[in-house]
């Protein structure tokens, strides 16, 4: 006894000694020692850390020159949706768990067999209404990436075209400073154009990189590959044009598998399957799946158990409906907004494709008026280099409303729940790989 209270009074002795060294080192640097075990900061005074961090950026050395890749490996928009959805992270495991849930119930023994049934058919339709969830929440975030990354290798063209315009400007402008000609703007506006183009290349080159990573790891590419892949935004997806906005409701909410889960779970619900169901209310939110309190008396609630009576259950059931029932229209009412808002961005960018090419076109057209004047000695040289710059703006004003539209697409067939069955996963069965080729 006396040796374990000498113990704990040594190691009391050596935490005050810890705590001591470091109170004396704060109050070597201005800082007071506090209650507990935080570690004392020196209090020090604000200075510039912008002016600090440019100092730091002057002394940042270039790196050395990365040749740009021209491997390049085709990818279709369809592979890119059915590789994700094949993919997606548990969705493998619900599916493999429905299936061990099958097995077991082929296999099973008559003891209690009804209650096991109906509790294995509900579990059965949550895990494959959840793997079918998932497969189409990966297969749209997949395709949303595929579409950013054509964008940006667009870009790459339109940075190159502009930045070799804007070196050819700089020349012409230093030719014309040496034979003493008044330039329409200082030199060093059309040297921090340049510049800015570079950067914005630089840039553009780290977002391809980015793009290129997330749509490996989607679709379960080795992430050592240095290829990169190359999109086709040209193949069409099927919902490019909404006919009828309320048509594309209706199929939503009639194929969104988390719809489809819940009207399962309301459909199947009683007393046999009234865990499940509180299982399902606790993922939502865990105060949903408090139940009453049970029988102050032990020994009637084991008998209750026994003879499958539960005081009050009636009532616990018709609350848990009343429960999945709200949270049922309130998700109809989600999915059909943001199926409304897919069909109708659909829709305005359809328009504001043609407005962005039309802007395009007359900028083409602005430039072949001035090459004309030019051609007539007509000193249009200012209003030719900005005519340019403003062109290039807009063939990217094009392509960003183009690429806006096919994401449109996208996030309709996913708010519809109907990208995994466009790759064959039907109800839930794991079909992607043998009825679709492309998921091979």
């Amino acid at each position: 006894m006396g040796r374990a209270i000498l113990l704990l009074a040594s190691g009391a002795i050596l935490v005050a000694m810890v705590g001591c060294s470091l109170c004396h080192h704060g109050r070597r640097s201005g800082a007071s020692c506090p209650a507990g075990d935080e570690m004392p900061l020196p209090v020090v005074e604000r200075t510039n850390p912008e002016m600090v961090l440019q100092e730091l950026a002057v002394t940042v050395q270039p790196p050395g020159q990365l040749e740009p890749t021209t491997d390049y490996r085709a990818l279709a928009p369809q592979v890119c949706q059915c590789l994700a959805a094949k993919h997606a992270p548990l969705a493998d495991a619900f599916d493999n768990k429905w299936q061990q849930s099958e097995q077991k119930q082929r296999h099973g023994c008559c003891q209690g067999r009804r209650k096991s049934e109906k509790q294995r058919a509900l579990q059965a339709s949550m895990l494959r209404y959840s793997a079918l969830e998932i497969r189409d929440q990966a297969a749209g975030a997949a395709l949303e990436w595929y579409y950013q990354l054509a964008g940006a290798e667009a870009k790459t063209d339109l940075l190159n075209d502009s930045l070799e315009h804007g070196r050819k400007t700089l020349e012409d402008v230093k030719h014309l400073k040496k034979l003493g000609i008044t330039l329409p703007q200082p030199i060093e506006e059309y040297e921090r154009q340049v510049v800015e183009l570079k950067l914005e290349q630089a840039r553009n080159q780290l977002t391809i990189e980015q793009l290129n990573s997330k749509l490996r790891l989607a679709m379960r590419y080795q992430a050592t590959h240095a290829w990169r892949f190359l999109p086709d935004p040209g193949a069409p997806l099927g919902a490019e044009t909404v006919a009828d906005v309320e048509a594309a409701v209706q199929l939503g909410l009639a194929q969104r598998p988390q719809l489809l889960l819940l009207r399962s779970m309301i459909a199947h619900l009683d007393r046999d399957t009234l865990g499940s169901a509180n299982s399902l209310l606790q993922s939502i939110n865990p105060l949903l799946a408090m139940s009453e309190p049970g029988p102050s008396c032990k020994l009637l609630a084991l008998l209750g158990k026994i003879l499958h009576i539960q005081p009050g259950q009636e009532d616990e059931v018709e609350n848990v409906r009343a429960q999945l029932r709200d949270y049922l229209r309130e998700r109809e009412r989600t999915v059909t907004a943001e199926i409304r808002e897919a069909a109708y961005e659909v829709r305005a960018r359809r328009t504001a494709i043609l407005l962005a090419r039309e802007a395009s076109s007359s900028w083409e057209k602005r430039i072949r008026d001035l090459k004309t004047k030019q051609s007539e000695k007509m000193p249009v040289f200012a209003e030719l280099a900005g005519a340019y710059q403003d062109s290039f703006k807009a063939r990217g004003e094009v392509v960003k409303e183009f690429l806006g539209w096919k994401i449109a697409a996208v996030k309709l067939k996913q708010a519809q729940g109907i990208l995994p069955a466009e790759c064959g996963y039907l109800d839930g069965q794991a079909a992607c790989g043998l009825a679709s080729p492309q998921c091979r």
